[in-house]
């Protein structure tokens, strides 16, 4: 299947938001950045969201393009989707036991792997397996502040893999498609409402607002709505369709620069409003700038968005590697650095390991499917 160049450019955009965010988080690179770069990097947990959308949208083309019509195909679905996913996973928790047992105490160990007042013990472990560390996350939330960011970025993660544990079944079993429609619709208000329900219980922290799966879902349906839209729309001729993509992301950018998500009613309207915008651009326009097969270069700007999801899942390693080289540093020339070095990390795990594996499974696996 053909990629996106807008979908990949937008990817490689939320990547950079997010490890501007951790790098900035991180608090001991430049203690004086200046107010661009706080402005640039203050709300970088949107670039999480903007992934979610790209990530509904790209899902349902991949599921559409196969037509789903039973329940074999839903199986090779998800088997396709443990040959994506699992290897990485594996890996990752593999870097970070090493990580526990054999780096010592510090700044850098202590912000990327093992923070002070963790708890690495079973329900820990099983939330991984079973992706739920979202929801473990927010409930330790006021006995911990989480276990190092190698480990906490895994709640995205876990949403995700919720939602296309039922994704798949919901487009064999909602038929005709209005029904369909109406289900994503149904969860993006419930994730709107969830929030607000949140709000009024007295449960305003960061993590409780942005973390839980009912916004996340309604980010990704978002996504998969735009994709059932587009469909549709790029019938259309494309100079109708081009002033839907400077809308989406004017919106989206007025959205990521003016609701701080340091404020809890911000945390409910912000990320629904962003995926909006994203979810308008790609309905509209997610493919006037065209396509490109696989293996095509297409410059280093598409680069990290083909390899987004091992650049989210190594960036903290990579974080940790260059931590004394950019202590002090200034925080734009320190966030390319960075960022330079997540996505050599990421093109080395794609072609060394996660791209042999992948395929290896696929071949064991799909066989038994049938």
């Amino acid at each position: 299947m053909e990629r996106l160049l807008l979908v990949d450019l937008l990817r490689t955009l939320s990547i950079g938001l997010v490890l501007a965010v951790h790098l900035h988080g991180s608090g001991r690179i430049d203690t004086h950045a200046s107010a661009r770069w706080n402005q640039f990097a203050g709300n970088g947990s949107y670039g999480v969201y903007v992934f979610f959308v790209l990530s509904g949208f790209l899902i349902s083309r991949q599921i559409f393009a196969h037509d789903f019509r039973k329940r074999a195909d839903a199986l090779r679905f998800w088997v396709r989707r443990v040959a994506r996913i699992w290897p990485l996973v594996a890996l990752t928790c593999g870097i970070g036991a090493v990580a526990l047992l054999a780096i010592p105490g510090g700044p850098a160990s202590e912000f990327c792997f093992h923070r002070v007042d963790s708890r690495f013990d079973l329900p820990f472990w099983l939330s991984i397996p079973t992706f739920t560390l979202n929801w473990l996350r927010i409930l330790r939330s006021d006995i911990v502040g989480g276990w190092g960011l190698h480990w906490d970025i895994l709640w995205s993660l876990a949403i995700e893999e919720q939602f296309y544990l039922f994704y798949p079944l919901l487009v064999l079993l909602a038929r005709p498609r209005w029904k369909l429609v109406a289900a994503l619709v149904a969860l993006v208000v419930a994730g709107g409402a969830f929030d607000v329900f949140l709000l009024q219980h007295h449960l305003q922290t960061f993590l409780w607002l942005t973390t839980n799966s009912a916004m996340g879902f309604a980010s990704l349906a978002l996504g998969c709505l735009a994709f059932l839209a587009h469909r549709h729309l790029r019938e259309l001729p494309p100079r109708l369709r081009w002033p839907a993509l400077p809308l989406g992301l004017a919106l989206a950018t007025l959205v990521y620069l003016r609701l701080d998500l340091a404020q809890p009613l911000h945390c409910v309207v912000g990320p629904l409003l962003l995926s909006g915008g994203v979810a308008l651009t790609v309905a509209f326009a997610a493919d006037v700038l065209g396509t490109y097969r696989e293996g095509q270069a297409r410059g280093w700007l598409v680069l990290p968005g083909k390899l987004s999801f091992a650049c989210y899942l190594l960036h903290p390693l990579a974080l940790f590697l260059l931590w004394q080289p950019l202590t002090g540093r200034n925080m734009w020339l320190a966030f390319a650095v960075l960022a330079a070095a997540t996505v050599a990390l990421a093109q080395v795990s794609w072609t060394l390991f996660e791209e042999p594996a992948r395929k290896a499974l696929i071949r064991r696996l799909l066989p038994k499917v049938g």
